[in-house]
């Protein structure tokens, strides 16, 4: 279980069923006096009855998948889902060379990223010419004339809107075409990103997975849980505030999702 059977949130909310179901107890006793001889029945009963109470709180709590919090006003939904399908503008990781080449060689077909090109570009090409004229304006980070792919390195935490889509630059690319990002990179990619969304955001809420994957975060192997954490400590820090009527839903893969402690994540709440 996700969920410690004495989580403070667990006793709270077991506190406050108890609170009521004692009162209404103690007002039926008023009403209808219980003999001597019933008395400890009608007591083991309702013990037995909050034991039972409690238990359900538990599971109901390991079996919640989904949460909402509010950090400076703005509501976050962090539950289980499919991305593609959220309302919204969706943040795609990237590479820093913003590549397109989903052949199984720079990007995976079947990660997020080949997703979104194998299936939701129509023409590689126009994306292509949409990125580099976006980021024609942008000082290159890294030129390498010798790489496989695109050429031109950006800065990670860098954004491209593209019709539904942010666009991110969130990991780095070795000469092996493998994605990875050293530790001191999370905190960066996360503040530069919060920024660009703040630039572009207008009236938009974001949808967003929950960014990286213990395999390309060298040193360190992060949980799923501890991903979600530093994504939303990030966006605390960030002093970020969405439009009033803009939200951020952080969707949770199904795979992700039993690794995750939704009541936790309510102690990022303002």
């Amino acid at each position: 279980m996700r969920v410690p059977f004495f989580h403070s949130r667990v006793l709270k909310s077991f506190g406050s069923i108890a609170t009521w179901t004692f009162a209404i107890f103690s007002t039926t006793v008023i009403f209808l006096p219980v003999d001597d001889a019933n008395k400890w029945c009608v007591m083991g009963g309702l013990v037995l009855l909050h034991i039972i109470i409690y238990f359900g709180v538990w599971i109901y709590y390991n079996r919640k998948k989904s949460t909402t919090i509010k950090i400076r006003n703005t509501k976050i939904i962090i539950k289980e889902g499919d991305l593609f399908a959220e309302k919204g503008k969706k943040v795609i990781a990237f590479n820093e060379y913003f590549d397109t080449q989903a052949d199984d060689i720079i990007i995976a077909k079947e990660s997020l990223n080949g997703i979104f090109v194998t299936k939701y570009i129509h023409d590689v090409a126009v994306l292509d010419q949409h990125i580099a004229e976006f980021l024609s304006n942008r000082k290159p980070a890294f030129v390498d004339q010798k790489r496989l792919g695109k050429k031109i390195r950006y800065d990670l935490g860098t954004i491209v809107p593209y019709e539904d889509f942010y666009l991110l630059a969130y990991s780095r690319f070795d000469e092996n075409n493998c994605a990875y990002l050293e530790n001191d990179d999370i905190a960066k990619v996360y503040l530069k990103m919060w920024s660009e969304i703040d630039i572009l955001k207008a009236c938009n809420s974001i949808c967003m997975p929950v960014l990286g994957s213990s395999r390309i975060i060298r040193k360190i192997d992060y949980s799923p849980q501890q991903l979600l954490e530093l994504l939303l400590w990030s966006f605390r820090i960030s002093g970020v505030n969405m439009t009033r009527l803009a939200s951020i839903t952080i969707v949770v893969h199904k795979t992700m999702v039993d690794s995750i402690d939704f009541l936790k994540l309510k102690d990022y709440s303002d």
